[in-house]
């Protein structure tokens, strides 16, 4: 959606709304689920009056039938603010010693009569009502008193919830005490629950739309530049709603049409050289022909041969950059069948190893010259070619390996830049204008595929050319 005032804004500012917008909105729904889910009752005991309450409630139980300690013991007056359970196993284990609630346990088995061990007390501290399940419970030396010294005190912190007292009997039970629960102890658990999830995801969500804002521009950016490497072609990049990005947009833009004017104008400079040479080329063939020493004029034309398949290579290569051809569908098992033959017609020893049908979606003319150009090398620089076809589900692997000299591994890379011919297997006797793999790699790449040199075994070169089913 298109927002004026948002696609105006430098990311810097975007980046700080987003900030406060996450704070705002984490803090809103912490607010609004403890509307829907309110905090637990906050009790104030007196210490001397919970230690009545308690004794009072242990001594109608003791004096009352267990069948009827529900209905007695809900007549105490405490049971307004407290829940009386009796139970036949122990139902807490005694957690507070020591303190003030040592002190209120002990008065309480002082006042009943029983030993330290009969009187047990457990209770958990409590970081505010906010956050409590059950309800927080306050106990006071005396009234009145301030609250705040009674929260700063460390040392003997009356301020807790889960508080159980539970006092044994003499019939071997035990009464248990505890603030009145209003029954919304897991409502609360699941809001507390929900608060920091809620958080996680408002700050992931909101962090991954600012984050792909800013990131889908750099992966458009690197996609049209890695197509700009393979095959020229410019690819605009669109609006983005953000001055930063669509000034390097903008620049980007123009800077692929000026590359591209760039190499277009020179490619069309060497072809229109190329083409110009054939002329005064076929006219030194003619003269050459009438040279009366047999050495010279054979010398001689072997020079024009090598120029003028210098010539025709470059005008191949810049025809095939200035000129693309249409994809279509092609049998590149049959071509390279027929690119074997062709080879083993004039004098190469080749052999081909694959089914008889592989389609692939490609530009025909440019894969044929590409193949091509890898057997002829293999011929030039070896005695005998193996071309090996392997198709997978979506891709199609050739193999083009020949027993020839090879070529150094450190040396791959300067081979595939034109004009560039290897002094340990190039020379004037197997011709070559440094042209043949230059090309192959444009085209491989073109198509999306990969190109890799190995050595063959015992020797030689082994080309691996890897293409996708669909260009």
């Amino acid at each position: 959606m298109y927002i004026p005032f948002w696609s105006r804004l430098r990311l810097a500012p975007r980046i700080g709304i987003v900030i406060v917008l996450t704070l705002v909105m984490t803090m809103a729904t912490d607010e609004l689920l403890a509307k829907l889910v309110g905090m637990p009752d906050i009790l104030f005991f007196e210490r001397d009056w919970l230690v009545d309450a308690v004794a009072e409630a242990a001594l109608q139980a003791e004096q009352t039938d267990p069948e009827a300690w529900g209905v007695v013991l809900e007549s105490v007056p405490a049971s307004r603010w407290l829940d009386f359970v009796e139970s036949a196993e122990q139902p807490i284990t005694n957690q507070w010693a020591q303190g003030a609630f040592g002190r209120i346990r002990d008065d309480l088995a002082e006042r009943l009569g029983l030993p330290s061990g009969a009187v047990l007390l457990r209770a958990g501290h409590t970081e505010g009502p906010d956050r409590a399940l059950t309800p927080v419970v306050i106990i006071l030396e005396s009234i009145p008193t301030l609250i705040s010294d009674l929260i700063e005190d460390d040392t003997d912190k009356m301020v807790v919830e889960h508080l159980r007292i539970a006092v044994r009997l003499s019939s071997g039970g035990w009464l248990t005490i505890s603030p009145k629960s209003d029954g919304l102890e897991a409502a609360r658990f699941i809001r507390n629950l929900l608060v920091p999830i809620a958080a996680i995801l408002l700050i992931c969500g909101l962090s991954i739309w600012v984050a792909r804002s800013i990131a889908r521009p750099l992966t458009d950016l690197s996609a049209a530049a890695e197509r700009l490497g393979r095959d020229r072609e410019p690819t605009l990049l669109g609006n983005y709603g953000s001055p930063e990005l669509d000034a390097i947009a903008g620049s980007f833009n123009e800077m692929q049409h000026d590359l591209k004017r760039f190499v277009d104008d020179r490619l069309q400079m060497v072809a229109a050289i190329s083409h110009d040479l054939r002329t005064p080329l076929t006219r030194l063939r003619l003269f050459a022909e009438y040279l009366p020493d047999e050495e010279q004029r054979r010398m001689v034309l072997a020079d024009i041969r090598d120029m003028e398949a210098i010539v025709s290579s470059t005008l191949t290569f810049a025809s095939q950059q200035l000129n693309k051809e249409s994809a279509e569908t092609v049998d590149l098992a049959a071509l390279l069948i027929s690119i074997c033959d062709t080879a083993s017609d004039a004098g190469c020893r080749v052999a081909y190893d694959g089914p008889d049908h592989a389609p692939i979606i490609c530009q025909p003319v440019a894969i044929r010259r590409a193949f091509a150009n890898l057997i002829d090398n293999g011929c030039k620089y070896a005695t005998s070619v193996n071309v090996v076809l392997e198709v997978a589900v979506d891709s199609i692997r050739v193999k083009v390996s020949d027993d020839g000299p090879g070529i150094p591994p450190e040396q791959v890379d300067a081979v595939l830049r034109p004009f560039v011919r290897l002094e340990a297997s190039r020379n004037r006797d197997t011709g070559g204008s440094g042209l043949g793999l230059t090309i192959t790699d444009e085209v491989v790449r073109a198509h999306s595929g990969t190109m890799t040199f190995a050595p063959a075994t015992p020797h030689g070169l082994e080309v691996t050319v890897t293409l996708p089913r669909v260009a």
